[in-house]
């Protein structure tokens, strides 16, 4: 190939002549860094009748294999750019030197390290887009040098299922035309926010054009720009973007590194030239080992994809991507990640040379932990765009191997520009795990080129695919409308036991969640308390709930799931509802799942929810804390969760109140009657405390409960949930100012009523903390579930305490008046075989 340049510093014109009669001539109009023109692409033949050449970049890492920080410079120059336009903010250009950061090894890593250091201020918030599958990386470096504001997603040509399509558009010159928008919230596009589009090189603009086009017709605004490497778009085609700006009432910003024009001579080439091959290497076949990153990329996306072949792949994808869309606060949080992976593979290198090859569209992620691997690295990507090898000077490809696609082996893909004999060895990184079958392709085609090991690094498992949970089966009295119990109906399975019987089991050594207890029908007395008791507090209870809801909704937004704690929290969960319902408008899912003291939380019906609500926040709601166990295992249960699925579920609960001071989110923390907690099912759903047995419950099964449909007529579930919900006209204006102080004066939870379990522990001689119930809720299960020793109260005319005394006296169970409580009363069970 020939390189005529013109002897001045900056030369204008070049001239390059690729293969046979295919020769193109670059007119340089502007470089704004003066970075030479030799440092950022090679000219080459591609395999293409739509386009016959290529500016093969020397920044992005696809094709010719670069030192891991060019890609990122590669990126900061871009946002310096962005920034310098946009908004007249010049730190970068003031402070790095991108015409020498390019080849200058130690002014490559200062100029890194500065950009690192100092994220550009973002005045605005603005949606980056990078193109797959050559800027991914590209738009994923520019959008990272920002530090707040900035979001970012790149498209896709994965068919991706489970995941709502936002965008899809056509590149009608590339080999692969189709371009997707996948799986984030609409909320990210539809807005007036500005959207750029990052891509290596446009020639004629045209598939941005479509791409605001297409983003125009479904998310309308004013401002979008252009980023790219390389622009070179003619006086026609400069012409077309300002008649689109004017035909859709837009601004359209094209910014770039180089802009010029070109002119091509000549035909596409056809497949006549001849393959590259390399020659027959005498050492034996390289070593391949496996390499399984396990959490440290953190969260991943429980989405699967469809192949040409029709077959599907359930591994979970990686959020880090940004594929389905990735903040600066998200961004800057797996920085330590890229560091402590590096570092980790740093130390399976076997000698001077080595190459990181992401795959496909998975390139910024291995790039950066590339750049902790030590000296003597470089990366590149694999490509499905076929390129004609030659080996001559200055031409863009000299080397070349082509490959089945491991994810879809009806795909060719390649690998560029790998000398023979130059490695000593190879990581090789794929997002999700590979079969070995499906590697043997890759794996024959990488075995001339003379390296001693191969690495395969995978980040997500197939360990991390989560089963499908199927639909659950309806239980309970309440409309689906107010919830969804995420139970399994175990009706008649399960004895029910007296309390005698149950409490001797449980105080020997079986666990309370593998019986249920006998259900009595309450007395008319009892009712009637119950009738007066819901009267007098519901204007209180209306809220309190109303209070908890304000707070979720201001600190929380509306993408939110409802999550309560069957079966006390589930009509509060239901109270919840209705009042962002009658307030915001807004209807907003809730499920009820089961929780279980040691054994932690229903796992299948997290994963349920996920599979349902894949991005939404959960938010988990509860009827009242004690000392606080349920609190601590929802905290220990989402950690587990998290840790074994790559999620990242907050174990954060709201309660109607609060008198152990265990959470944030609270109503009250007044020690007060809840009128559902004087009944059990029929205040409930009809539905019994939630129950585990492991010969019953199958791999995808909810935890159980027994639905008591016998007992309908004596149903005042909704009555319960009616008679409060009447009251939120009153008290709504008061619910707000509430929720506001309480967000004001948000605080650490203090778990003071943990002391006060603690001294009644000492006093009364305890063996068991869990023998002590504190709080009225609590104290009314003892009365009605176990086998009560004796009861604290702080004050016989406590008007909450007046079922507690109601029960106690039914049941022959002693009084006890005890001063200094944190709480209204506690409930002591009494300890089977002594006093």
């Amino acid at each position: 190939m020939s390189n005529i340049t013109l002897p001045a510093c900056l030369p204008k014109m070049y001239s390059y002549d690729i293969l046979e009669n295919l020769k193109v001539e670059v007119h340089v109009v502007t470089n704004v860094y003066k970075i030479p023109i030799d440092n950022l692409f090679l000219m080459a033949a591609r395999k293409n009748t739509k386009r016959g050449f290529l500016f093969v970049s020397k920044i992005l890492g696809k094709h010719i294999p670069v030192h891991p920080l060019i890609p990122l410079l590669g990126g900061g120059a871009l946002a310096s750019r962005y920034a310098s336009v946009m908004y007249q903010q010049r730190d970068f250009e003031e402070h790095c030197d991108f015409s020498k950061a390019f080849t200058n090894s130690s002014l490559m890593t200062a100029t890194w390290e500065y950009i690192k250091s100092n994220p550009l201020p973002l005045p605005e918030k603005t949606l980056f887009i990078g193109f797959a599958e050559t800027a991914t990386a590209l738009g994923h470096g520019a959008f990272s040098c920002f530090a707040q504001n900035a979001k970012y997603i790149h498209t896709t040509r994965d068919n991706i299922l489970g995941a709502d399509m936002v965008l899809n558009f056509a590149e009608e010159h590339s080999h692969a035309v189709d371009h997707y928008c996948y799986g984030i919230e609409r909320e990210w596009f539809a807005n007036d926010e500005t959207i750029v589009l990052v891509d290596d090189e446009i020639t004629t603009g045209k598939s941005a054009l479509n791409f605001i086009r297409a983003i125009q017709q479904q998310y309308p605004r004013k401002k979008y720009a252009v980023l790219s490497l390389l622009d070179w778009r003619s006086k026609a085609d400069k012409k077309k973007y300002l008649e689109v700006e004017k035909e859709l009432q837009i601004q359209i910003h094209t910014i770039s590194l180089l802009s010029g024009e070109i002119a091509v001579e000549g035909e596409p080439m056809t497949d006549g030239q001849q393959s590259f091959s390399y020659a027959v290497q005498k050492h034996g076949e390289p070593i391949v080992e496996k390499l399984i990153i396990k959490d440290d990329l953190g969260m991943v996306k429980n989405f699967s994809s469809l192949n040409t072949k029709s077959e599907e792949n359930n591994i979970p994808y990686l959020h880090a991507t940004g594929r389905f869309g990735i903040t600066s606060q998200e961004q800057n949080d797996i920085e330590k990640a890229y560091c402590k992976v590096g570092n980790w593979l740093k130390q399976k290198r076997q000698g001077k040379n080595t190459l990181c090859l992401g795959t496909g569209e998975f390139m910024y992620i291995p790039f950066r932990i590339a750049g902790y691997m030590g000296e003597g690295v470089n990366v590149q990507s694999t490509t499905r765009s076929p390129i004609f090898p030659v080996q001559r000077e200055n031409y863009g490809v000299q080397q070349a191997i082509c490959f089945a696609n491991p994810e879809d082996g009806s795909i060719v893909n390649y690998v560029y520009n790998i000398p023979p004999d130059h490695y000593d060895d190879v990581f090789i990184f794929f997002e999700r795990e590979v079969e070995d079958n499906h590697l043997e392709s890759l794996l024959q085609a990488l075995a001339p080129i003379g390296v001693s090991r191969i690495y395969l690094v995978t980040c997500v498992s197939r360990n991390l695919i989560k089963p499908v949970i199927p639909h659950p089966k309806s239980i309970g009295s309440y409309s689906s409308r107010d919830v969804v119990f995420l139970l399994k109906n175990i009706s008649g399975l399960v004895p029910e036991l007296n309390n005698q019987i149950r409490e001797a089991a449980i105080q020997g050594g079986r666990h309370y969640s593998e019986m249920l207890p006998v259900e009595y029908q309450p007395k008319p007395e009892y009712m009637t308390l119950f009738q007066h008791m819901l009267q007098e507090t519901a204007e209180k209870i209306a809220l309190a709930a109303g209070s908890v809801a304000e707070q979720i909704i201001q600190l929380k937004g509306t993408g939110i799931v409802l999550v309560s704690l069957a079966r006390a929290g589930t009509p509060i969960g239901i109270l919840i509802k209705r009042y962002i319902e009658e307030k915001f408008g807004i209807s907003l899912p809730h499920y009820s799942v089961s929780i279980i003291r040691d054994k932690g939380i229903d796992e299948n019906a997290l994963l349920y929810i996920r599979q349902q609500h894949p991005d939404a926040t959960l938010q988990f709601i509860d009827g009242w804390t004690g000392k606080g166990a349920i609190t601590n295992q929802l905290i220990n249960a989402c950690t587990i969760f998290n840790q074994k699925y790559r999620e990242t579920v907050e174990p954060d609960l709201a309660v109607l109140a609060d008198p152990g001071h265990c959470v944030r989110l609270y109503g009250t923390r007044e020690d007060f009657l809840i009128p559902s907690a004087c009944l059990n099912s029929t205040v409930s759903g009809l539905v019994s405390r939630t129950v585990h047995v492991a010969e019953l419950i199958d791999k995808i099964d909810f935890h159980g409960a027994r639905f008591y449909e016998e007992w309908i007529k004596e149903d005042v579930s909704l009555l319960f949930i009616e008679t409060i919900v009447d009251k939120y006209p009153l008290i709504a204006h008061k619910a707000s100012q509430m929720a506001q102080k309480h967000i004001r004066d948000l605080q650490v939870p203090t778990w003071a009523g943990l002391n006060t379990i603690k001294q009644l522990q000492d006093i009364f001689h305890l063996p068991d903390i869990n023998l002590i119930k504190p709080g009225v809720g609590e104290t009314t299960r003892v009365l009605l579930r176990r086998v009560p020793w004796k009861i604290l109260i702080d004050n016989k005319e406590n008007p909450n305490l007046q079922h507690i005394l109601l029960l106690a006296k039914d049941r022959g169970v002693a009084v006890e008046e005890f001063t200094g409580m944190s709480y209204s009363c506690c409930g002591l069970i009494k300890t089977m075989g002594g006093d």
